[in-house]
């Protein structure tokens, strides 16, 4: 059988299986709970998606498992969380973020002047190891003096008010430029010397697409452009957006959660990825152990607790919606659905769920991104020959993986407890995705996270109804799993190797 074939035999199966458990559970759990309990599943199943999407595009391209995506999921929440509910930490902080950013982003600008340098396979190896312990150094240096625990702790002062004046006037201001600004020019520097131990001065082995020299520097022109305006905004940029409607801060809060994440996936890839190719087991540990350094640094900037980030107004005014009219109008906090109340936060979470779907796949099968990803799966040595930096694909793909982790994130925030451990159930939740849909399919790992999310929300609907144990519901994950393994080891869409 042709694979297009088994792919529509394999849908039509799943679906006519998904069809007829829907059936007997409506018929056993009535109109209104199976309703309510199908959306639960499938709010839960768009946060799914959105870590295992990212998950498995980072697998189906670079063979790389990364155990620290929930990590870069709780990573997101907090992002949100900060912002939303005071900015003053995330913009203290996004100069030397960026900063250090442009300077990594270097690496594809410099390489090619690099690779000419006619130096020993001695020097080959200790450059990068020397720029390495320098970069350490500088970046310690860049950080000397500088209350970050200060700043983090602005998140648990309730600065909301809107009346006139400095909504931040009972918070420590922020670093004066004058003794300010050179932090971002030693950020700047030590990103640079860990560009110039990636590229790798004087190994000629790689090859070396011919681009535009200016084409790879538009990249990090932008990040120097946006490090010198971060710097300058510094401090009216939070007291503006802690001024603005919340539905305008919680739509800024999503975005610079993306954008972080986008930022945070680019440097891990060229700084801590990269040079471990050629070392798969390498990078289970090296992620791992990221995960790990993740969590202590939040819990030592947040303290080890549990925050609730506050519902943006559009989902917090009180009473029910008829309809979707007049809950965008009104801002309900929950909205009737066939007679059913259900929280309009939890409709967005599955809009959003979807929406990602359906920009993965635009970008996937109509882009020619997505031709240059699928050609580079099948045969990167190809792609790599007709002049297209395979590299620079891999960096956008795992960034693009980790910004999807973030969006989940920052979206599991309003409903969800934002602490130190949330990022590693949904790693686990994520990995269980992509076995079912099978790895490095994204249409898989989007099926898959529906018959997750609704296995979920049944399984607690059931252990509830037949006072089973909540240990029940949470094994019911794991048994569709199993089901599904013994059915198709490959997953739902997987390839046979």
């Amino acid at each position: 059988m042709k694979p297009k074939h088994k792919k529509i035999t394999t849908i039509l199966l799943v679906g006519a299986v998904v069809f007829a458990v829907i059936v007997g559970l409506y018929l056993y759990a009535g109109k209104e709970s199976f309703i309510r309990t199908t959306l639960s599943g499938l709010t839960l199943g768009s946060l799914f998606f959105m870590v295992a999407a990212g998950l498995s595009l980072i697998f189906g391209l670079m063979d790389v498992l990364n155990f620290a995506h929930g990590a870069m999921f709780m990573l997101g929440a907090y992002m949100g969380w900060q912002l939303y509910t005071n900015p003053t930490f995330i913009f203290g902080m996004l100069p030397a973020i960026i900063a250090f950013t442009c300077g990594v982003m270097m690496a594809s600008v410099i390489k090619p002047f690099l690779i000419r340098w006619e130096i020993s396979e001695k020097w080959q190896k200790a450059l990068p190891k020397i720029a390495y312990v320098l970069a350490l150094v500088v970046l310690v240096l860049a950080f000397l003096n500088f209350n970050i625990m200060e700043l983090a702790s602005t998140a648990m002062v309730a600065a909301t008010t809107t009346t006139a004046g400095n909504p931040l006037a009972e918070i420590s201001p922020q670093e004066p430029l004058s003794q300010f600004w050179f932090r971002p020019v030693l950020l700047i520097l030590s990103g640079l010397l860990v560009a110039f131990a990636s590229a790798k001065p004087g190994v000629k082995s790689e090859f070396a697409p011919k681009e535009d020299l200016l084409k790879k520097a538009i990249a990090p022109i932008i990040l120097l452009v946006l490090t010198v305006v971060a710097t300058l905004i510094r401090e009216s940029a939070p007291i503006a957006i802690l001024l603005m409607n919340g539905n305008w801060r919680f739509i800024i809060a999503i975005v610079v959660a993306v954008i972080f994440g986008l930022m945070f996936g680019a440097v891990v890839e060229i700084t801590l990825i990269r040079p471990l190719y050629v070392r798969p087991f390498f990078i289970v540990l090296m992620t791992l152990g990221l995960s790990f350094v993740i969590r202590e640094l939040v819990q030592l900037l947040w303290d080890p607790l549990a925050y609730q980030m506050v519902r943006p107004p559009l989902f917090a005014q009180s009473g029910r919606a008829a309809n979707l009219l007049q809950w965008l109008q009104n801002g309900n906090a929950t909205i009737d659905i066939s007679g059913v109340t259900f929280p309009t936060y939890r409709l967005f979470v599955i809009f959003l769920g979807i929406l990602m779907f359906a920009i993965v796949t635009i970008i996937m099968t109509k882009s020619r991104l997505g031709m240059i990803i699928r050609a580079g799966v099948q045969d990167p040595q190809m792609v790599e020959a007709l002049g297209i930096n395979v590299r620079r694909v891999f960096t956008f793909v795992f960034a693009f993986g980790i910004a999807m982790a973030a969006l989940g994130g920052i979206g599991a925030g309003p409903f969800l407890p934002i602490q130190p451990l949330m990022g590693d159930q949904f790693q686990m939740l994520g990995f269980i995705t992509v076995v079912i849909g099978g790895m490095g399919s994204y249409v898989g790992a989007f099926i898959g996270a529906i018959i997750l999310g609704m296995g979920r929300a049944f399984g607690d609907y059931f252990a509830l109804k037949l006072s089973l144990s909540p240990a029940i519901a949470e094994a019911s994950t794991v048994i569709i799993m199993v089901i599904v393994l013994l059915i198709k080891p490959q997953g739902l869409f997987g390839k046979k190797e």
